[in-house]
């Protein structure tokens, strides 16, 4: 037998004093949870029956009875095994069987053998089997003992993974989709006192309409009780600690929350069907938390399909096609080219077609302003809309306006932007390598690793380039004349046309004011501008605030 073939080996466990040695298998085949002890020719079973998930067999609750005697009779055990030493075995073990269930699921996984009705059964006994341990675990109040501080969060893992599996394999997608249209103000079915029995008669049934809704309503309250009540709870440190089951917060967060195998939120396909379900404030709830979660992670494009999300819900748009979010560094990049480009054309070409370029760069700040006005008026005022606002990451962009806010009124920055294009551009750069610089360090703290930290640092800085300066070029065209004119001639001697004809060019061609009257532009105090209230907006907000950057308003 391979290697990749070998079973898992059972749960083993001993008590040393006594010379007792104690096994816990799960049967899946067998559809058996057998307690074992061992004796000279192997192991012989703890009881005279052992519990099958077979209905007609056993009672599920007759497990529970099961482990309640392994706790309260240590007799059972064998010679000489006290009430403290059942009661440690027992610990150990309900610590230990979480792990082995799920690790004979993976296995199951990759050979292949959880399709159709055999995924069904090892999927029901699974809630079955969790739902019981969770069950004993709260019963003896054992949350907060060392060794099983990790198992009832373990076993909603289970639950979760399990009811999901059961909504893939016997709800189907055209079920599931009705679900969804019917939306929350439809028929529920309480899950809070469903029996175990309940639900392996309804997976045994033939009917698919019986079984359905019980199934959905128990994924839907498991996927709340794992995602909401344990991933995203800020106070449960299970998956912080190196000795953790887990894998880090955010992949369990995201694992839940997207459906598609490349962890995509981008689109509303991509989401788990709980939350894209019109009418439940639960989801609506979920959604904002998981906004702020992905923001505090400086993961902007998942926060924001997120956020669009919520909004789309509230507005009943719960399963609209289309992109849920545009955020990404190569959509940043091209807007910010998209400002760039009549400057730079301008640098390289201006006194070919000096017209068409001034033209151009009025036309852009024009469209800033108009995008501006757009959204302030459109989005804002009659659409009642703040899912833009809250995804393109506020606290950045109020960064920005209060470093603008010194830097626009000092006559020594404007007379800065005079200066020629080498000592401008060293400083331009400085300043926004030491900001990218101050954002990864920041990121790096909360992401371990450093490709993916470093992305995500430099997706923030892109952002907040992008915002410096479309805010940059519509404040000094609207308000830049005046002082360009007080600080760039002799006490003010000439006017915006006479410095137009009178400065030298910044670089190349570029000259120091393009545009059409009145929309004229400054791409060299735009430029220092940019990079300066950027350096001290972050600065101020990050040390002056102990926040992420990211955090939401």
């Amino acid at each position: 037998m391979t290697p990749a073939a070998r079973a898992v080996p059972p749960v083993l466990l001993a008590i040393e004093r006594a010379g007792v040695r104690v096994r816990l298998t799960w049967a899946f085949h067998a559809r058996e949870i057998r307690f074992e002890r061992a004796v000279d020719d192997g192991f012989e079973p703890l009881f005279p029956e052992t519990f099958s998930f077979h209905l007609e067999s056993h009672d599920p609750a007759e497990l529970h009875l099961q482990l309640e005697d392994l706790w309260s009779d240590p007799r059972r055990l064998g010679a000489g095994v006290t009430r403290r030493d059942a009661q440690e075995l027992m610990r150990r073990l309900v610590a230990a069987a979480p792990r082995y269930v799920e690790n004979v699921l993976d296995q199951l996984d990759r050979e292949g053998r959880l399709a159709g009705a055999a995924s069904v059964r090892v999927h029901a006994d699974v809630v079955v089997l969790a739902r019981a341990l969770a069950r004993f675990v709260r019963e003896k109040q054992l949350e907060a003992h060392p060794e099983t501080r990790y198992t009832r969060f373990h076993l909603r893992k289970l639950v979760w993974r399990a009811s999901w599996a059961l909504v893939r394999d016997r709800v189907g997608r055209e079920r599931l989709e009705a679900w969804l249209a019917a939306g929350a103000k439809g028929a529920r079915r309480d899950t809070s006192g469903l029996t175990e029995r309940a639900l392996l008669e309804a997976l045994a049934s033939g009917s698919d309409d019986e079984a359905a809704p019980l199934v959905l309503a128990l994924a839907e309250r498991s996927f709340h009780r794992w995602l909401e009540d344990t991933c995203l709870d800020a106070a449960n440190e299970c998956f912080d600690s190196e000795d953790s089951p887990f894998a880090s917060r955010e992949e369990e967060v995201l694992a839940v929350t997207s459906v598609d195998p490349a962890g995509r939120l981008r689109r509303p396909a991509h989401l788990s069907p709980f939350l894209r379900r019109s009418g439940s404030r639960d989801c609506l709830r979920i959604l904002q938390a998981l906004g702020a979660f992905f923001l505090r992670q400086y993961d902007v494009p998942r926060a924001a399909a997120l956020i669009r999300q919520e909004e789309n819900l509230q507005r009943g748009r719960a399963n609209v096609a289309g992109v849920l979010s545009w955020h990404s560094s190569g959509a940043y990049g091209i807007a910010i080219a998209a400002l760039v480009a009549p400057f730079a054309g301008a640098a390289l070409a201006y006194e070919r077609a000096p017209l068409v370029f001034d033209v151009a760069a009025s036309l852009t700040m024009m469209g800033v302003l108009g995008a501006v006005l757009w959204y302030l008026i459109v989005r804002f005022l009659w659409q009642k809309d703040l899912a833009f606002f809250h995804s393109a990451v506020p606290r950045i962009g109020a960064g920005i306006i209060v470093g603008y806010l010194p830097v626009f009124l000092i006559d020594e920055v404007w007379d800065l932007a005079r200066r020629p294009w080498f000592p401008l551009g060293v400083m331009a750069a400085l300043m926004g390598t030491t900001t990218l610089l101050y954002l990864y360090v920041e990121v790096k703290s909360r992401i371990r690793d450093p490709r993916e930290a470093f992305s995500r640092a430099r997706r923030i800085f892109l952002l907040g380039v992008l915002q410096a300066e479309a805010l940059g070029l519509t404040v000094t065209s609207l308000l830049g004349g005046f002082m360009v004119v007080r600080t760039w001639s002799e006490n003010g001697a000439l006017t915006l046309a006479q410095l137009r004809e009178a400065m030298p060019p910044f670089v190349g061609e570029l000259p120091r004011i393009m545009g059409i009257e009145p929309f004229y532009v400054y791409p060299t105090a735009v430029l220092l501008m940019t990079f300066l209230s950027l350096f001290i907006g972050t600065f101020l907000q990050l040390l002056w605030e102990d926040l992420p950057i990211t955090e939401p308003l």
